[in-house]
């Protein structure tokens, strides 16, 4: 059962925080459908992710990898963005929750570091 990449990236915000969100500021199709499968659940305007949600992403994320893999041989475009999605992956597994991290001067968010890695990596697939 494969997510689409929105369903992903909503599995893995709900994942990363430290208690349920608002429904409103998610994207009601992507609740169903992850709703739909099982991996959140809806209570009294909150959503959450179930138990299951977690050990899917990851199962789901190394399901992609290696597809990923097999095809990064193809172009070394394919290599290299193959290669930021292996650090960004050990990157937020050795980050903590809500880590902050310097980029340069700035102070930014370690979540929105990630994502936007990961997201450099899809564009360059």
């Amino acid at each position: 059962m494969f997510l689409s990449e929105s369903q992903e990236e909503v599995l893995r915000y709900l994942l990363q925080q430290t208690g349920p969100v608002p429904v409103d500021h998610l994207d009601g199709r992507v609740l169903r459908a992850l709703a739909s499968r099982g991996l959140v659940e809806e209570s009294r305007g909150w959503v959450s992710p179930t138990r299951t949600a977690a050990p899917h992403l990851l199962n789901h994320t190394r399901a992609g990898r290696e597809r990923s893999v097999r095809r990064a041989g193809r172009t070394p475009r394919g290599a290299r963005s193959e290669a930021i999605l292996r650090a960004v992956e050990a990157l937020e597994l050795a980050l903590p929750r809500g880590a902050e991290l310097m980029i340069g001067t700035l102070p930014a968010y370690a979540d929105d570091v990630v994502a936007g890695l990961r997201r450099l990596a899809r564009e360059m697939e």
